[in-house]
């Protein structure tokens, strides 16, 4: 008897051994990346290297500037997508606002040129009023000329 109250305790002993042996195999089996050494390695390196404070993945100038250039397109046209009904509304009046602006000033330029063409119409009356008042002036002068030489 003293036989089988022995054996109880190795069969309870190699029961508990074989079961964690089954649940480590079981872990392996369930994520094999943990299992492979390289993976751990790598793993390590990454640790290591983070410590350092060491970039591994540095991307070129080119590449940084081209990902921000698309960042900023995105933020705009989010920026143009995400308005508020108020913005739409105070949008359409300040474009409203500066249409009517321009159609003054494109007034203003008309009024400005009909002035500028009635100044240059007077300017031609006024000159050729003093053309034909000159030309009297010097008919009366030769004539008072010719009388002065007659006498």
């Amino acid at each position: 008897m003293a036989k089988v109250s022995t054996e109880q305790p190795l069969m309870k002993d190699q029961y508990s051994t074989d079961n964690r042996l089954n649940a480590e195999g079981s872990s392996d089996e369930t994520n094999p990346a943990k299992a492979s050494s390289s993976h751990n390695e790598l793993h390590k390196e990454l640790l290591f290297a983070h410590k350092r404070g060491v970039a591994l993945s540095r991307r070129s100038e080119l590449q940084r500037v081209m990902e921000r250039r698309k960042r900023v397109q995105n933020d705009r046209e989010e920026e143009g997508n995400s308005r508020t009904p108020l913005e739409n509304v105070l949008l359409r009046h300040q474009q409203k606002q500066l249409e009517r602006e321009r159609e003054e000033k494109v007034g203003e330029e008309a009024q400005l040129m009909e002035f500028l063409r009635v100044r240059q119409n007077l300017r031609k009356i006024h000159s050729a009023i003093q053309n034909k008042t000159g030309s009297e002036v010097q008919q009366k002068n030769a004539s008072k000329i010719e009388k002065s030489n007659q006498i």
